[in-house]
């Protein structure tokens, strides 16, 4: 998209969002509900064509919202510092580390390795490796690191792009794996904090790493599983050993070497920051009587970020925290936090609900939950945003769960997880994008194995509807 296009979508769209916000507001919304109606718009917009920068948009929503009176200057601003912008930046910072000391290239390559000369078993060892740094590094990162290791292999086996089936299933593989693994953990992809924050400050209930894993890693790895079957059902690879892919592997791990005291020391600290999150429900409940021990998981992410940082203990200097952590990510979510806020403050989330209700109240709560997945789903390609899905989604579950007597934690939970399945087109979201530029697949062979599974991911979130639900009610 040229620069004179960006320009004029988002000038046309600036103009747009303010012609609404100028509308007379029907019966039971008020000035602010158009005007906060006409700032989503605009921001979806914006994250779906990308015509300013993504995190650009975020201080925009933000702005906007300080200028068309809908929250004042310090209640907007709270959203770029929120608590859940603390976790998301721990988790950025040990992405740095991850990433400054080749854990993250160890990490995969040695899981990739472990699964034998089979075609199908090496390809799955692929995508289980994406998968586990996808939960701990951005998704991007994880899809950028892992492609030029299926493209190494598919080279070396003479693999021709658009004929081969291996090509096909390793790269659309590796894409899936990343927005897959993402869901696993609260750092992985920025829909997961928004949804635990969103269900926070509607229901009150504070959702933890511990908690949130405790589903969302058997999810991803579900996932992950259903993805490779899809793949090897829809284009069965025409090679079905791949010793040359496991050996290529191997001698990447050889040329590492050994651990070095410095890497042994950053992956000691990764291992003391999973501990610090992981003891978030045992913290909540010997210290039950401390007000800070109910937000253990964001006050362990502040501990984490200064254990990364400090002098001695730390492996990171703030020169390379500074340099490398992709800060915009920040006020991405805080603009996702900002749309979920002002739907519900400008009671756009009850005019919805109000309507969505006379659809759903008589259907069985399962029913309404796939209805939630589905749409939120399919959102992510109409927007090509998961986080723009789940900023829009996550709230009006949660107001229609409540209008039609569904556990609204579920609802948001089923509506945030599906907003991260980005699996239908190459544009839907960075590591598609990444895998398709290599050219080993046609926009529509992704289409096919998406539809399917996101079919199947509705069904797996249905799945695990009771686990999540015997979790809330044995935590909460």
């Amino acid at each position: 998209m040229g620069t004179k296009l960006r320009a004029s979508i988002a000038f046309v769209m600036l103009i747009v969002a303010h012609t609404i916000a100028s509308l007379q507001p029907p019966e039971g919304l008020t000035s602010k509900s158009m005007a906060m109606l006409g700032i989503t718009l605009l921001a979806l917009v914006y994250w779906a064509t990308e015509c300013v920068p993504i995190p650009v948009t975020g201080l925009l929503i933000i702005s906007l919202q300080v200028l068309y009176g809908i929250f004042p200057l310090g209640k907007a601003v709270s959203f770029i510092a929120s608590k859940v912008n603390i976790l998301v930046l721990a988790g950025l910072v040990i992405s740095v580390a991850l990433t400054t000391y080749s854990l993250d290239k160890l990490i995969g390559l040695s899981i990739a390795s472990l699964m034998g000369n089979r075609a199908d078993m090496l390809l799955l060892g692929l995508m289980l490796s994406t998968a586990v740094l996808s939960m701990w590094i951005p998704n991007t990162a994880a899809a950028a690191l892992m492609a030029p290791v299926a493209l190494g292999t598919l080279r070396l086996l003479k693999k021709e792009k658009g004929e081969s089936n291996l090509g096909k299933v390793a790269m659309i593989g590796i894409a899936y794996a990343a927005t897959a693994g993402g869901i696993g953990t609260p750092v992985g992809t920025p829909p997961v904090p928004i949804t635990i924050e969103n269900i926070e400050a509607t229901t009150g209930t504070k959702i933890g790493f511990a908690t949130w894993i405790s589903w969302g890693i058997p999810i991803s790895i579900v996932l992950v599983l259903l993805a490779w079957r899809i793949l090897l059902l829809l284009y069965p690879p025409e090679t079905k050993t791949m010793a040359v892919g496991r050996e290529l592997i191997r001698i990447t791990l050889g040329d590492y070497g050994k651990l070095t005291s410095s890497q042994k020391h950053a992956l000691g600290l990764f291992g003391l920051a999973a501990l610090l999150w992981l003891l978030d429900p045992i913290i909540s409940t010997v210290f039950k009587d401390r007000s800070w021990a109910a937000d253990w998981t964001y006050l362990a992410s502040l501990i984490i970020i200064i254990l990364y940082t400090v002098p001695v203990v730390g492996v990171l200097s703030w020169r390379q925290v500074t340099e490398k952590v992709d800060w915009g990510i920040l006020f991405l979510v805080a603009g996702g936090l900002a749309i979920g806020e002002g739907l519900r403050e400008t009671g756009i989330v009850d005019a919805l609900s109000r309507v969505a209700s006379r659809f759903l109240a008589s259907v069985p709560e399962y029913v309404a939950l796939v209805v939630i997945a589905i749409i939120s789903g399919l959102g992510v390609s109409l927007f090509c945003s998961i986080t723009a899905t789940a900023s829009t989604m996550v709230p009006l579950s949660l107001g229609i769960a409540t209008s039609t007597g569904i556990d609204p934690r579920l609802a948001g939970i089923f509506a945030g997880i599906a907003s991260c399945f980005a699996f239908l087109l190459p544009a839907n979201s960075p590591p598609n994008a990444i895998v398709y530029s290599h050219g080993y697949f046609k926009n529509y062979e992704m289409v096919k194995a998406g539809a399917l599974l996101i079919v199947a991911g509705i069904l797996v979130l249905l799945l695990f509807a009771p686990l999540i639900e015997f979790v809330l009610t044995m935590i909460y």
